[in-house]
């Protein structure tokens, strides 16, 4: 295991001497990097290096959102238009529906089972929900749609905050970005182990490997 080592701005062998000396607003950035990857026991995490109690907010990229769905009385699915206004990697019972090519037509009134004008293919309306057709009517029906994911990551009393991936999320994604800076995983330095922080009779202390 790497010896840990206590630190601030400068290092002293006394804990009194470091408690004197270190300022609670300081960073723990790794070397020069704010942005950097390590890993914490098993997993592999994200150090973002910044003012204590500032929040960043992470943009993890996209991911599918399954929800249930019934059929209407004509075995029709309504779907309408997302935040973004952006249909791409629609699936619905896992097939992927192309919202793009669709054609613009009128939703018709369903009478006794039946359209009253035939609608025999998917489509779009003029308002813009996708209509799926040709469903069992009262049927489940499931939609999947692609949706934006961010999360916060609080920056502690130490000057660092750690993104750490989820039991629901799973692994960290290979890219992230934070406002309009891109970031990719396997490019960040890797500072091998995260620091951590303590709190002692009331004042932060940033620990960081030795081999820092």
């Amino acid at each position: 295991m790497k010896k840990i080592q206590l630190t601030a701005v400068i290092v002293t062998s006394a804990l009194s001497a470091l408690a004197s000396s270190i300022a609670p607003a300081a960073a723990i950035p790794y070397q020069s990097a704010t942005v950097y990857k390590a890993m914490d026991g098993a997993n592999q995490v994200v150090v973002f290096s910044a003012t204590p109690g500032s929040r960043i907010s992470v943009n993890l990229g996209t991911s599918p959102r399954p929800a249930a769905r019934l059929a209407g009385a004509c075995g029709e699915v309504r779907i309408s238009p997302p935040s973004s206004g952006d249909f791409t990697g629609l699936e619905v019972d896992g097939v992927a529906i192309n919202a793009a090519s669709l054609p613009v037509q009128t939703l018709p009134s369903c009478v006794s089972g039946s359209f009253s004008e035939t609608r025999s293919a998917n489509f779009r309306t003029p308002t813009g929900q996708v209509v799926i057709v040709g469903k069992t009517p009262s049927s489940a029906v499931t939609i999947s749609l692609p949706s934006l994911v961010s999360r916060n990551v609080t920056i502690g009393a130490c000057g660092f905050g750690v993104l750490r991936p989820t039991a629901a999320s799973g692994p960290l994604p290979a890219s992230f970005s934070v406002d309009t800076t891109s970031y990719t995983l396997s490019t960040l330095p890797d500072a091998t182990t995260a620091p951590y922080c303590r709190t002692i009779n009331g004042n932060p202390f940033g620990y960081v490997p030795a081999s820092w």
